[in-house]
């Protein structure tokens, strides 16, 4: 009885353990958001590399819905856990780091056998010196978080980022733009706050960031600065909150060395409405007033 008693306490503490390193149901684990997330890579340097192959968002679609079906996910379930990642960056961060290794391994194997992973298979941005983050048409509309990160069509923190989520930048892109121009959603109101987010793995390349909102009377909010090492780069802008914002724009430049790789993952572009608490918080931005 003693050693039933012993080996059903053991079996509850491997349990307990266990769970621990679980994310919640419905929620890719660590592991296969790892997975995930290096097909996803490799799927937008495709694109970029056969730009004539996907003309509109519906045909790069058609292959992202592809790896979800190799993966036994739907769209909704990435959506998901995103939203849960979101909130438990320690996580996210492992499965990027996992996911940011084995890329780094395939792409050292090709430059040491000359190959293509596949034969098909891209491993990076191949001459797209600028990459649009506003989609064309219907295609492409923000997804918004409110506070707890659920879907929601106006809540108080909305992420307003178009474009894709993740680049892989190599020495074909060389020097150019991740840009982006957009107009206020429609739950904005006046004093909200712009930031824009996103993990970065340099590779020792140069990186700058800017982030602009323009009012309907002329002027303009400014904030830029260039980026010196890894991990999270957090970059915001206060409107006036006796101003009407007009359009929120900016660029992420890059100047890719010969034989380094770089990798911008987790975009964002969060607008969060007026807090008087943090109002006054503005630093190092610029204002600019201009006749209409």
């Amino acid at each position: 009885m003693r050693n039933i008693c012993i080996y059903t306490s053991l079996l509850a503490l491997a349990l307990s353990l266990l769970s621990c390193d679980k994310t919640p149901h419905g929620v890719l684990s660590v592991d296969d958001m790892a997975d995930l997330i290096v097909d996803l890579q490799i799927a937008d340097a495709y694109i970029e590399s056969h730009i004539g192959d996907y003309p509109n968002d519906s045909s790069k679609m058609v292959l992202k819905q592809s790896i979800f079906k190799k993966h036994g996910i739907t769209l909704q379930d990435y959506d998901s856990s995103l939203v849960w990642y979101a909130h438990n960056m320690e996580d996210y961060t492992k499965a990027y780091d996992k996911a940011l290794t084995t890329l780094n391994k395939r792409h050292e194997k090709i430059k040491n056998d000359g190959n293509n992973m596949s034969g098909d298979e891209p491993v990076g941005v191949q001459g797209m010196p600028t990459h649009a983050a506003t989609p064309g048409g219907a295609q492409g509309k923000p997804r918004h978080l409110n506070k707890m990160g659920s879907n929601n069509v106006q809540g108080d923190t909305t992420d307003m980022w178009q474009g894709k989520r993740r680049y892989m930048l190599t020495q074909g892109a060389q020097r150019g733009f991740i840009t982006f121009d957009l107009p206020p959603d429609a739950g904005k109101q006046r004093g909200d706050r712009y930031q824009l987010t996103y993990k970065l793995t340099r590779g020792g390349n140069e990186f700058k960031v800017s982030l602009n909102i323009d009012y309907a009377d002329g002027g303009t909010s400014q904030i830029s600065r260039g980026t010196n090492s890894d991990g999270w780069v957090n970059i915001d802008v206060q409107s006036d909150s006796a101003r009407q914002v007009r359009r929120v724009y900016g660029y992420l430049s890059y100047n890719i060395k010969r034989g380094h790789t770089a990798y911008v993952d987790s975009v964002m572009l969060i607008r969060t409405h007026l807090n008087k608490n943090n109002y006054g918080y503005i630093h190092a931005q610029r204002n600019y007033e201009r006749n209409k």
